[in-house]
């Protein structure tokens, strides 16, 4: 059921102009990176003051046991609905329409998709106000505690005010979609502060109504309660109203259309069976995860839980998701015409950028997970010994950090490929995994045991993504990602090191002394990982040693590399000038940043190429690949001068009958 469409599959129909972008999606990962990572990186930390105000607000025993398994439940039911497929199908799909397709069949589709999208979340928020009884009462199912009816009678009325955040999640994916697709990436990651900014008013308020709320107390005080309701569901929607104005300035022509039998809506849903399916599995994970938690008899587990996912969400949300954000629609555009060598080097270059800090963030917060929340948790009603589950919790999840994005960022690969069959095969094995190891560890680890299993099955997945990648792209960019990673790993454990022994110098629990520790580690820290990574960089420079960046860059001669002199200066006079494709620089163009450069390549007609086989190479011509083809033109890292410049023949020495594909095309 899964659309799998190879390179050099034609798309759309022959002879049909695209909607005006004629080089899709050929920004840099560091140019679309940058913004949406400060937006997220200001977002997560007024989500963190957003924790800070939940803790002292509510704590983390009964009351804000409720409170979290009713505000998580709007998010579970989006992505059950409508987020994951969305994710999935919405953005490689638009991707696909807007650059091969005419501009009105494309906005056509468009619209039938977005329509039928907006009436799916109107249904589904209705059926969910009236199945929240039995959304609550499946929560604490595993809950034997003697104040269970009234915590399922206070999430109950929590939940019914959390509702309509089913809709505002809903929007904000679709509207996030549509500005992914014409490359707007930093406004949805900039407006979750105005939800932040709202609730953190919103619990305060409440503090100031009721300063140490219990499930008993709160009954007592039922406008306070409907004030936590609605405030905290109105910073949802605020939220979404305020990716309006970049809606209208992102020249969308989006209008309502319902047409059901429109051919994207029917890629759409022929594409989201299978990630509506996973979808459904994981939230089903999650939700016994949750029962699991709420039934350990350690008061705050499903606290604990929920507070330290949000501090290991911390790093996934500034890095991998800017990063993976910025890389699928350029994936999408790069399978949509068939490139599969600058889909890799561009997947390649993603994979090298977010492991470059995701790495060395696994290891400071395993480091600093226990003052960190003792530092921003322990107040108010947060308990000393409720903030030292919290810190364990998050070192368990802190392990688990690296395999966690990297499977979703081959998720999202296999997504722009359109490939939704594979992907959920690798979420179920993550799940059996990780559900597997949760019933083994809950009874003996408690809450940390759920944390643990969430690292073990990530972990296990990410290994079975690596390998199917490397199958479908025939490897993963070699040493343009091995050689760098070197790097990062030895700078890590260096990093771990002064980390450990900076935050050694006071064991105290004031807050002087927690700001003292983890400001001392983390910088010490951060300084020796830029230290040794500059350190190692400046070694391998001055050896020389060759290293291909995004398919920039020098690399080494090969047997099938036959290196010509320019036209009029060598002993060939008939051998024509070749010419560079159009979206490539010309020769003598200023050299691009390394690492960052992944502008598509669009293969080139055998008849649009007055020399196949031939380049333009620097001083050091690029090693011949397998998939590269003799009528291929490009160019491969400008050279030091005009006379330096110089053709290359990449054409294979004449094959002998026996071997494969004369031409070595492929």
């Amino acid at each position: 059921m899964s659309n799998q469409r190879g390179p050099g599959t034609a798309v759309g129909a022959p002879g049909r102009r695209g909607s005006g972008l004629t080089r899709p999606f050929a920004g840099s990962i560091a140019g679309a990176t940058s913004s949406m990572a400060v937006g997220t990186a200001l977002s997560r930390l007024t989500g963190v003051a957003r924790l800070m105000a939940v803790t002292v607000a509510l704590g983390g025993a009964g009351f804000a046991d409720a409170y979290n398994l009713a505000n998580t439940t709007p998010n579970i039911i989006h992505d059950i609905v409508l987020g994951g497929v969305l994710a999935a199908t919405f953005v490689p799909i638009f991707v696909d329409r807007l650059t091969t397709r005419d501009p009105d069949e494309a906005w056509r589709a468009i619209s039938a998709v977005a329509t039928a999208t907006v009436l799916l979340l109107v249904v589904a928020t209705v059926a969910f106000f009236v199945l929240t009884p039995e959304i609550v009462r499946l929560y604490t199912v595993a809950n034997t505690s003697p104040d269970v009816r009234s915590q399922q009678r206070v999430a109950t009325d929590l939940l019914r005010w959390f509702v309509p955040q089913l809709a505002g999640y809903g929007l904000l994916s679709l509207f996030t979609a549509l500005l992914n697709a014409r490359e707007r990436f930093a406004a949805p990651m900039f407006v979750p502060i105005v939800n932040n900014v709202l609730t953190i008013g919103v619990l305060l308020w409440f503090h100031a109504i009721v300063p140490h709320p219990t499930l008993a107390t709160v009954a007592q005080h039922q406008s306070a309660l409907v004030l936590l309701g609605a405030g905290t569901t109105a910073g949802v929607l605020l939220q979404a109203v305020a990716l309006v104005p970049s809606l209208r300035a992102a020249g969308l022509h989006v209008r309502f259309h319902w047409d059901p039998a429109n051919e994207a809506l029917r890629t759409v849903v022929r594409l989201a069976s299978w990630t509506f399916a996973l979808v459904v599995a994981n939230q089903l994970v999650l939700v016994l995860v949750l029962a699991l938690a709420d039934g350990i008899r350690t008061p705050g587990a499903v606290s604990a839980y929920t507070y330290a996912y949000t501090f290991f969400q911390l790093p996934f949300g500034v890095v991998a998701i800017s990063v993976m954000s910025a890389v699928t629609p350029g994936l999408s555009a790069r399978w949509a015409v068939g490139d599969l060598d600058a889909f890799r080097r561009r997947f390649a270059s993603g994979l090298r950028a977010m492991l470059a800090v995701i790495v060395p963030a696994t290891v400071a917060m395993v480091v600093l997970s226990h003052p960190l929340v003792d530092l921003l948790l322990a107040h108010g009603a947060e308990t000393p010994a409720a903030a030292g589950l919290t810190g364990a919790t998050l070192a368990l999840f802190a392990l688990g950090l690296p395999g966690y994005s990297l499977f979703f960022y081959v998720v999202r690969a296999l997504q722009a490929m359109q490939d939704t069959r594979t992907a959920f095969f690798l979420y179920l094995v993550e799940n059996v995994v990780a559900v597997a190891t949760a019933l083994a560890l809950v009874g003996p680890l408690g809450v940390r045991g759920l944390a643990l299993s969430l690292t073990v099955g990530y972990s296990v997945a990410t290994a079975a993504a690596l390998e199917v990648m490397h199958r479908r792209l025939d490897g993963l960019g070699g040493t343009m990602v091995s050689r760098p990673l070197r790097r990062v790993a030895v700078a890590t454990v260096c990093m771990g090191v002064v980390m450990v022994l900076a935050s050694g110098v006071t064991s105290g629990r004031s807050d002087t002394s927690l700001v003292l520790r983890v400001l001392l580690a983390g910088v010490t820290g951060g300084g020796a990982y830029l230290g040794v990574v500059a350190a190692l960089g400046a070694r391998s420079a001055r050896r020389g040693a060759p290293e291909e960046t995004s398919g920039l860059g020098p690399s080494p001669v090969t047997p099938h590399t036959v290196v010509l002199r320019p036209p009029g200066r060598d002993d060939h006079p008939s051998q024509p000038s070749p010419r560079p494709h159009p979206s490539q620089p010309r020769p003598g163009s200023p050299p691009m940043a390394p690492g960052f450069d992944d502008a598509p390549s669009a293969p080139t007609p055998r008849s649009g190429n007055p020399t196949p086989g031939v380049r333009w190479s620097g001083q050091r011509p690029r090693a011949r690949r397998p998939t590269d083809g003799p009528f291929r033109d490009r160019l491969d890292g400008p050279g030091t001068g005009k006379d330096r410049r110089r053709p290359v023949d990449d054409r294979p020495k004449e094959e002998g009958p026996d071997e494969p594909g004369a031409g070595g095309h492929r």
